[in-house]
């Protein structure tokens, strides 16, 4: 449980949503509940001051922390991002930033803290997957199959998209009498080392057809 700033920063609540928290934690100004600081300073009057007292609610933290992380621009994201990785996690590659920057929409997509985005961009961030037990467990010999068969197909594209990843996967899922899932599932293990995580098209898009061959080839081969 967060009971210092640092313990909040560690967690990765951002110092907007907080500030704004905090501001709205016994005060009120009409039905607003979203302040940038100019608007904070503006309103703020000792009128706004509720008589009940007032208990620190972390449902409601990670909620407004949410609100900024779909809202703030994707450039301040990725600069708080990268300083709360560099301080708490490991540092970010600056190679990896463009990547990283271009695939923000889904990678911040049910985050409610900036850690929860490093969780979903560290397939990214770090060119060794190493796959949990639990997870190699889920690959069979008709896994591997699929896999081998989607590493062959994709090596014939240009450049990787979804309205042309679609095809492989749906010639796949036909041709080996399986779902979705039983294509889907193999791939994201062996491209991020875990069965969760965003959607396979978003992994394979933001990797590239060179990572996705080379991180194919290196678990099949």
């Amino acid at each position: 449980k967060a009971s210092t700033l640092e313990d909040y920063s560690k967690i990765g609540i951002m110092p907007e949503a907080l500030r704004n928290y905090l501001l709205r934690l016994g005060w009120s100004f009409k039905d607003k509940e979203i302040f940038t600081e100019e608007e904070s300073i503006k309103h703020f009057n000792l009128e706004g001051i509720g008589k009940s007292p007032s208990k620190l609610d972390m449902s409601r933290i990670l909620s407004m922390n949410e609100h900024y992380i779909k809202n703030i621009n994707e450039n301040q994201l990725l600069n708080q991002l990268t300083k709360y990785c560099e301080i708490y996690k490991e540092k970010i590659p600056s190679e990896k930033e463009d990547k990283i920057k271009s695939s923000l929409t889904f990678l911040k997509n049910k985050a409610k803290t900036l850690e929860d985005i490093y969780k979903n961009s560290r397939y990214i961030i770090q060119d060794k997957i190493t796959i949990n037990q639990d997870d190699i467990k889920l690959i069979d010999e008709k896994a591997k199959k699929v896999v081998s068969e989607f590493l062959n197909s994709i090596s014939k594209i240009e450049k990787l998209n979804k309205e042309n990843l679609e095809p492989v996967i749906n010639h796949l899922i036909k041709t080996n009498e399986t779902n979705f899932k039983g294509v889907g599932q193999p791939l994201r293990i062996f491209l991020t080392g875990s069965k969760f995580g965003p959607g396979i098209y978003d992994i394979i898009v933001s990797l590239g057809k060179d990572e996705v061959l080379k991180r194919l080839g290196n678990k099949i081969a």
